[in-house]
């Protein structure tokens, strides 16, 4: 989870921010991991770890001293104390570049500018010494090399010894500044190697920033950018220190030297060109120097890391609480809203069944209707015919002598006449029913028309009103998430950089000394912590 931020320079530590300084290994046997910096999506400033300039700005005007007092007294002594411990062991460093120093110049009790003199003093010395030599030499025809490593100084003394008849203090000087640089420099590389033991392997595995690529962290980003450039120099200057210092048996790289005030004065006091290996040792004191100033500002911006963290916990807190409880009456309203569209949408649907029905009898109305008019009009037809054959019959029996069978036939039609005129109104009188009946389901359809599109109005705009409240709510959830998923990253990253676990490797403790209860079973514990008051 917690992976390096720069896989090119992890080498075998697997941390974030890890430096591969030499061949050294972290402890445990843990693998290399690697992880890509990238630039996720920015997010609002009150859950991404950004807050309101004008507002910190206000904050921390007369402010700032007093909090960071209170913040120091709330971290971990510990963490605090192991920062320190690793500042001692660049001070002891440091210390030893001095006493190097000291002991290549001979100058134990000379300081600042004093000390500057005195080196250049010494520097200027050897150099006579190296043109005196040349120059007998010279006389001698012997062929001049320039002395730029141990083999060309020794092979100049030995040339020496063969030359000259008797030493006129340039084989004594030479010789013992040969035996002093070979000195220091053995003194220089075991500095170097318990530098990177002491110091750099230790900031490499415990001042990182421990934040997760699935996470983004304003804070962790800042500080990570920072250490980046720390690491580059750090590598640049590592690497360069054990060029040199490899590079003076067959001959000193250059290029690598350093350009100083200190280098600008011994260029004008000694023949650089001929002999650069007056110029190795205050290189590699530069060097070195520049190992502990840049480590130790490493220390002071993880200090200020571990302050931010705390400050970013503290009102990460506070947001993310604040937009919990929003979060939480949001979703109270949400449910009277579904409520109101749920009630909407049962009263569209009776209204619609109620249309329907009424449909359905307006169908059955005038299938009636229908079946009225076609029996009528049958009816109407039998009626007018027998009628007719009634008045053909009295208008036989007028011209015809009287006929009993044709008066009773004619009786009948008549009797058949009335009858059907019975029927007629009958049928008449059931057809204007059912009309009346279908002009009020007609009425009553032309209400729940009008009903039904208002409730459909109504519905969809409940609904729209519930949708767009509901996508608000998701992103206001999300953004609770995220707080809550920065919460509980600083609040992981500040358990890492204070775990027992982590400041085992910062001290000198001997590898049985008891921990304290497991990092991961802490981590575990703060995660169901979130969880529980995650809200659903």
């Amino acid at each position: 989870m917690y992976q390096p931020m720069f896989p090119s320079l992890t080498g075998n530590t697997g941390q974030k921010g890890a430096l591969t300084l030499g061949a050294s290994k972290r402890p445990n046997g843990r693998k290399a991991n690697s992880i890509i910096r990238k630039r996720t999506k920015e997010v609002p400033y009150d859950y991404a770890g950004k807050f309101p300039k004008e507002n910190v700005e206000n904050n921390e005007v007369g402010q700032q001293s007093q909090h960071m007092t209170s913040v120091r007294a709330g971290l971990q002594r510990a963490y605090l104390d192991g920062l320190d411990f690793l500042r001692n062991k660049i001070q002891d460093s440091e210390k030893e570049v001095q006493n190097l120093q000291q002991s290549f110049y001979s100058s134990e009790e000379a300081k600042g500018d004093n000390l500057t003199q005195k080196q250049l003093d010494y520097l200027k010395q050897v150099n006579d010494k190296l043109l005196n030599a040349n120059n007998e030499l010279k006389r001698k025809n012997i062929k001049l090399e320039i002395i730029d490593s141990e083999t060309c100084l020794v092979g100049l003394v030995n040339k020496l010894r063969e030359a000259m008849e008797y030493d006129k203090g340039e084989i004594t000087m030479l010789t013992e500044f040969w035996e002093n640089l070979r000195n220091t420099v053995d003194g220089f590389r075991a500095l170097v190697e318990k530098f990177q033991n002491s110091v750099l392997n230790r900031l490499n595995q415990s001042c990182i920033s421990y934040s997760s690529d699935d996470i983004n962290l304003e804070v962790s980003n800042r500080y990570t950018l920072d250490i980046s450039d720390y690491i580059t120099e750090l590598e640049r200057e590592l690497t360069n220190t054990r060029l040199l210092l490899k590079s003076l048996d067959s001959g000193l790289h250059q290029d690598l030297f350093k350009d100083s005030e200190f280098s600008e004065k011994l260029l004008v006091a000694c023949d650089l060109k001929a002999f650069p290996i007056l110029r190795l040792i205050p290189d590699l004191e530069n060097k070195i120097s520049s190992l502990c100033d840049i480590s130790r500002k490493w220390l002071n911006r993880d200090e200020e890391y571990m302050y931010e963290v705390n400050d970013y916990i503290r009102k990460t807190r506070t947001i993310t609480k604040r937009r919990a409880d929003v979060l939480k009456n949001q979703k109270e309203k949400q449910k009277k809203i579904e409520k109101s569209v749920k009630s909407t949408q049962i009263l569209l649907q009776n209204n619609r069944e109620k249309l329907h029905s009424i449909e359905s009898e307006l169908n059955q109305l005038d299938e009636q209707i229908a079946g009225y008019e076609h029996v009528k009009k049958s009816k109407h037809d039998e009626k007018e015919q027998k009628a007719n054959m009634a008045d053909f019959l009295k208008l036989t029996l007028t011209q015809t002598k009287k006929n009993y069978s044709l008066q009773i036939k004619r009786q009948k039609l008549l009797k058949q006449v009335r009858e059907l005129e019975q029927l007629l109104i009958a049928i008449e009188r059931e057809l204007s029913d059912v009309q009346d009946k279908k002009v009020e389901k007609d009425q009553a359809k032309s209400l729940l028309t009008e009903k039904v599109e208002n409730s459909q109005k109504s519905y969809g705009a409940a609904r729209n009103e519930f949708s767009k409240y509901s996508d608000e709510l998701e992103t206001l959830e999300q953004e609770v998430n995220i707080l809550s998923g920065q919460l509980l990253q600083l609040e992981i990253i500040q358990t890492y950089k204070t775990s027992p676990e982590n400041l085992e490797q910062i001290f000198d403790r001997p590898q049985t000394v008891k921990l304290a209860p497991s990092l991961k079973e802490k981590i575990k514990n703060r995660k169901r912590k979130v969880g529980t008051q995650k809200v659903d």
